[in-house]
């Protein structure tokens, strides 16, 4: 009956060192596949920030040549209009 008792009890001890080894190595693959998620989303979090800055930058040059555009037709009509009082006096 003692032994019978001892081996069941040594029987435990393994199984519970078996799960806990499992739940350790459970546990591990869980942090890692977290973490290459995260990686992942900021992976894609990064490319999409970077897509949206060149949008922006494209906006921002078309702006500007635009603007310049603008001033530049302005200048034009800015000298004729100091040309012709200059004549008229």
């Amino acid at each position: 009956m003692d032994k019978a008792r001892a081996e069941a009890r040594a029987e435990g001890q393994r199984r519970l060192a078996d799960a806990r080894r499992e739940g350790q190595a459970l546990l591990e693959r869980s942090k890692a596949e977290a973490a290459a998620r995260a990686a992942e989303q900021l992976r894609q979090a990064d490319a999409e920030g970077e897509k949206r800055r060149q949008e922006i930058l494209a906006q921002a040059r078309g702006s500007c040549e635009q603007l310049t555009r603008d001033a530049e037709t302005r200048m034009a009509e800015a000298v004729r209009m100091i040309a012709e009082r200059v004549v008229e006096r």
